[in-house]
């Protein structure tokens, strides 16, 4: 059976955050989520995370991790709505619910 793109990138964030949580804390630095409001989330590496509501879309992500950003509180069945590493900045704010940092 063929994957298609979608599932191939929640299978593969669920798999970094399943193998990022088997490290040390050491091994990766939190990354800051920053929100439209300007609130600011640190988040720890490993498994999927939930963001804080309320504060409007993410605008930016600085770390040197990997990440992924998906659409509901849940991160397997959940739409992915970015991904990438290191730090970056949305030009339109991304209405996510969880992250997976890895």
């Amino acid at each position: 059976m063929p994957i298609r793109p979608a599932n191939l990138a929640t299978m593969s964030a669920t798999i970094a955050g399943a193998i990022s949580g088997m490290a040390s804390k050491e091994e990766t630095a939190p990354v800051r989520v920053t929100f439209e409001s300007g609130h600011e989330q640190n988040v720890e590496n490993g498994g999927c995370r939930v963001l804080e509501t309320g504060q409007g879309g993410v605008v930016e992500i600085e770390g040197e991790s990997r990440f992924a950003l998906f659409a509901g509180t849940s991160c397997q069945g959940s739409r992915t709505l970015a991904s990438g590493q290191g730090s970056v900045r949305f030009g339109t704010p991304v209405l996510a619910g969880a992250i997976v940092i890895g």
